[in-house]
């Protein structure tokens, strides 16, 4: 752990990309960051989160975002909302995507994000995103765990560890941590919804 801590520091140095989570809003309670996935030896270490499809992947080719404020991003940013504990895609609000997680037995753990009004299935749970302060890793219903699971290409579908070691037929998948590490000037994207 201690070299991943330690590439991590040297990648943040090196890109002058990453700082401390800290706001970037004007409301206190709103944290704006980007996460990247922790797994030693695997394919997935130190690799941003993104978003496409209505889900949340990592080593993705391209996200397909409009971007608003700046060129077209291959990372997600997210927006945690410190008051409710709701978790959301950096936009410009117009229209807002939130992430949900599925924890029943049909939805296994799945991670989606909705876009504007469109309502989130029936056991879908908004609430419950924090960041843990000692290790900074991003932490849903009060655990860090996460799995990265083989998808398309080379990208990894991320959900939520509920107790599944392979959900949603989902085979190869890989325990994770999420580190959070904010970006010094996030981008404002629409992220695909197909």
């Amino acid at each position: 752990m201690q070299f991943a801590t330690l590439a991590l520091s040297a990648l943040s140095a090196a890109t002058g990309v990453f700082g401390a989570p800290t706001s970037q809003q004007a409301n206190s309670d709103l944290v704006t960051f980007g996460v990247m996935s922790i797994r030693s030896a695997s394919p997935v270490h130190l690799t941003a989160w993104g978003a496409a499809h209505k889900g949340i992947f990592t080593n993705l080719s391209t996200q397909d975002a409009e971007c608003y404020n700046g060129p077209a991003q291959n990372s997600a940013t997210f927006v945690l909302n410190k008051a409710d504990g709701t978790l959301s895609l950096y936009t410009d609000g117009k229209p807002w995507q939130q992430l949900f997680v599925d924890r029943s037995g049909m939805g296994q753990g799945m991670m989606q994000y909705t876009t504007g009004a469109e309502p989130a299935p029936r056991n879908a749970e908004r609430s419950g995103w924090a960041i843990d302060e000692a290790s900074q890793h991003l932490t849903f219903g009060g655990s860090d765990a996460f799995l990265a699971c083989p998808s398309d290409g080379n990208s990894y579908r991320i959900l939520p560890y509920v107790g599944i070691e392979n959900p949603a037929g989902y085979t190869g998948c890989l325990g994770i941590a999420a580190r959070v590490v904010v970006a010094e000037n996030p981008v404002k994207c629409l992220y695909s919804q197909q």
